[in-house]
């Protein structure tokens, strides 16, 4: 191969981190896992792009965090990354384009409606219909590395359920930054939804988690600069272990899966 010819591969090479934020969701998890092997096996993405599918576990009994295994994703891959996709672990891809993006993208489309969860408490389904794509930032969504580091990131401020997509969907505007939009087709997993609790006569009500972190969110608000204080600049957690448990050369890339359990 010529000098020109591997410079200008060199220069198609992307390194796309998945991250898949989870706690006690060990048969959403399974599903997952298995699934994203074949897809990405499954020449579904550009050949010159390495990938590698981090599930972060949190590891302490604190409320679940999303935004903050989000930053901890980011921070442990910072020198590899040029981009990251968030993938919530009860989405799995069917047909969706993972390529690279210099813009914040929605990759889910086909998928939100009808999405069957259902609360914590009780055995019943709860079905939610998402509003319009162009309100949420959710569920599979790309970040290029310039993008999430000009928004700190995601909040850590919210804890259990809700509201860190939201808040990272008002990070990107307030930055005047445009969201993209792809037509991605994702099948939905049932999970418990924290969100929510359940009454009398199986009538649903908003969690606390719910409630607290919406008022969380209208606070930090007021001031539109409030994620200068509060993302990866002031984000501390300990890796308290990194596995390898996948990896392979896919055509001319590479694709490795690992299970990274963190503290904070």
């Amino acid at each position: 191969m010529n000098i020109e010819l591997t410079d200008q591969i060199k220069n198609l090479e992307k390194n796309l981190i998945v991250t898949v934020p989870y706690r006690d969701r060990e048969f959403q998890y399974k599903i997952f896992l298995n699934h994203i092997k074949t897809y990405f096996n499954d020449d579904k993405l550009d050949k010159f792009i390495n990938v590698k599918v981090c599930f972060l576990e949190q590891n302490n009994d604190k409320p679940f965090n999303l935004g903050s295994l989000n930053n901890a994703a980011y921070m442990i891959n910072e020198n590899f990354l040029d981009y990251i996709v968030v993938n919530n672990v009860d989405f799995l891809p069917l047909m969706s384009d993972y390529s690279f993006s210099e813009f914040p993208t929605l990759l889910i489309k086909h998928g939100f409606n009808n999405l069957p969860m259902k609360p914590s408490k009780k055995d019943c389904k709860l079905v939610v219909t998402a509003p319009g794509i162009e309100k949420i930032f959710l569920g599979s969504v790309l970040l290029p590395k310039e993008v999430f580091k000009k928004v700190n990131g995601y909040s850590n401020s919210y804890w259990g359920w809700g509201f860190e997509d939201t808040d990272m969907r008002n990070r990107l505007l307030k930055n005047n930054i445009e969201i993209k939009y792809r037509n991605g087709i994702y099948q939905p997993l049932i999970h418990d939804n924290l969100g929510y609790d359940v009454g009398e006569n199986n009538n649903f009500s908003l969690s606390k988690y719910h409630i607290d972190n919406k008022k969380i969110f209208d606070e930090k608000w007021q001031d539109k600069n409030n994620f200068l204080q509060d993302g990866i600049n002031n984000f501390k957690f300990e890796v308290d272990s990194d596995v390898e448990i996948y990896k392979n050369n896919r055509f001319n890339s590479i694709f490795e899966i690992r299970h990274i359990k963190v503290n904070f």
